[in-house]
């Protein structure tokens, strides 16, 4: 059967396809609310097409799909076949080799913040990931000139007695000049690390207090690359966040809409799905449903504690994907934190009346 006929026989349901070349390798995993509607668009004239997609799409020989019973759990098995399967045209879970870490080399006498993108075990500090290449670059250049950190990467930092451009103005702690400055660039490289790891907000506001002020004084050139940089700290900041809760395994119902007249309740841990529960709204009262959701996140997260110290780097890249999924607001997913704590005590009424209420208006 040829492959555009093959796509008519889909079902317009949820699920993932496989496509495969002619020695059989899966070579591109993806996944669709409509089966039918989604794959007929790759064997449709398009110049919308990516050159990769377009380079992929000559290669397909034959697909395969499976079919789930809503969106997210689409997604859910997407990201779990990429990770076993690897195809060589996915980026889903792929995006971490080309995601972009903030790597400090403590090891050296005067490391400096270095834009890597892959994380190795040399010891080294590692930030990230972050998908933003702009964003990490101006929040380099703030680290490096906010702190004093030394920018000659490719030369000796002992060959120029004089000092360099960076040092005149102010920049850079002169390490090249040969004097002894180790103890206070260490200092600096302190402040850095306790910057990313989010414990010192100060030379953020600083920053911000410098482009205020430049912008008042007409400064606009100065002004905007204030901006920039705070925009790049900013973000770099708020990933770290995020990576930080994804490492440390949280908790999270989602609901979905299955159906007329029910939802699909997924209980998440970082990058594990636990549980699955379909519930008949047309049968619940908030009351109830509020008990039921208190009673599932009690028998799931309390039985799977500890999780978190299990986690690998490409892992948490995982909860991290499967985390911003979540937040999307398009994807009409009702999603809640739960936290470790308050697992028992939590106000699940909340969670209900939201799950009612979008009942409710459809």
């Amino acid at each position: 059967m040829e492959l555009k006929e093959a796509v008519k026989t889909l079902p317009k349901q949820p699920g993932i396809y496989l496509m495969k070349n002619s020695q059989g390798m899966v070579i591109y995993v993806g996944k669709a609310k409509n089966l039918k509607a989604r794959v007929s668009q790759y064997f449709q004239n398009s110049k919308s097409h990516s050159q990769r997609i377009a380079e992929m799409i000559q290669q397909i020989d034959n697909f395969e799909y499976i079919t789930v019973d809503t969106e997210l759990e689409a997604f859910l098995l997407e990201c779990k076949t990429i990770k076993e399967l690897r195809p060589p045209y996915n980026k889903l879970l792929k995006n971490y080799l080309n995601y972009k870490y903030i790597k400090l080399d403590i090891s050296k006498a005067y490391p400096i913040p270095e834009i890597v993108t892959g994380k190795k075990g040399d010891g080294a500090l590692y930030f990230g990931p972050f998908t933003s290449q702009s964003s990490v670059e101006n929040a380099v250049l703030f680290l490096k000139d906010h702190f004093g950190i030394r920018k000659c990467n490719g030369r000796s930092v002992r060959n120029t007695p004089s000092g360099c451009l960076n040092l005149q103005l102010g920049t850079c702690s002169g390490p090249c000049t040969g004097k002894d400055v180790q103890e206070q660039y260490a200092r600096q490289i302190g402040k850095i690390v306790s910057l990313l790891q989010g414990k010192d907000q100060e030379p953020v506001r600083l920053l911000k207090s410098k482009m205020l002020t430049a912008a008042e004084r007409l400064e606009f050139e100065k002004a905007a690359a204030c901006r920039e940089q705070l925009k790049g700290i900013r973000h770099v900041l708020y990933k770290q966040k995020i990576i930080k809760i994804s490492a440390y395994g949280r908790n999270i119902i989602a609901a979905e809409k299955y159906g007329d007249n029910a939802v699909k309740l997924f209980f998440i841990k970082g990058n594990r799905l636990l549980q699955k529960e379909v519930i008949l709204l047309a049968e619940c009262s908030t009351a109830v449903l509020e008990e039921k959701l208190k009673k599932l996140s009690a028998a799931c997260f309390k039985n799977h504690k500890g999780l978190e110290s299990t986690l690998s780097q490409e892992e948490i890249d995982e909860a991290h994907i499967i985390y911003t999924y979540l937040k999307k607001s398009s994807n009409g997913i009702i999603r809640a934190n739960i936290p470790a704590s308050r697992i028992e005590t939590l106000n699940y009424g909340r969670i209900s009346g939201m799950i009612m209420e979008q009942h409710n208006s459809r």
